[in-house]
């Protein structure tokens, strides 16, 4: 068994249970993330809808809810403060006045290199030590965890 610096996971009752592990890696990776974000004032979620919206350039707001697997009405609510922190707009369709397009500002479009160089340093203190061949085998068998329960079809709590 590898001797870990925190020690003490070989008294917990469950050291070889993978969700405990997955779940405590998740909270950590959180917690971190949360922390860097702090001086641009946005949430993880809110990060991630402005990467799917330059991603798919002017979406609609159902288009994200497919894309982020939540509901439409945490969709609408993140759209909004999006909008009133001035990092997105929302613009009727010229082709089906029923549908809004969502956009990036150019505030925001400022703003995504430095979100994604604050991303690229979390990652990298994740991955310290870590040499590429073997991250890549962990992603791998993440995916492939994921797969086996279908994964793509769990709502996500964008306000957690």
């Amino acid at each position: 068994m590898t001797a870990f610096r925190f020690g003490a996971h070989e008294r917990l009752p469950f050291p070889h249970v993978t969700g405990y592990w997955v779940n405590r890696l998740g909270s950590a990776f959180r917690t971190e993330v949360d922390r860097e974000l702090r001086e641009f004032e946005l949430t993880r979620r809110q990060v991630g809808m402005l990467h799917f919206i330059a991603r798919a350039e002017r979406p609609t707001a159902s288009e994200l809810t497919r894309q982020m697997g939540v509901d439409s009405t945490a969709v609408t609510r993140m759209i909004d403060r999006l909008r009133d922190k001035g990092l997105v707009t929302r613009e009727p369709d010229p082709e089906d006045g029923r549908r809004h397009l969502i956009g990036l500002t150019p505030a925001a479009r400022e703003l995504l290199p430095r979100l994604s160089k604050t991303a690229r340093r979390v990652e990298r203190l994740f991955e310290a030590g870590i040499p590429g061949d073997r991250l890549a085998v962990f992603h791998e068998v993440l995916m492939n965890m994921l797969e086996n329960v279908d994964a793509d079809h769990f709502e996500v709590d964008i306000d957690e």
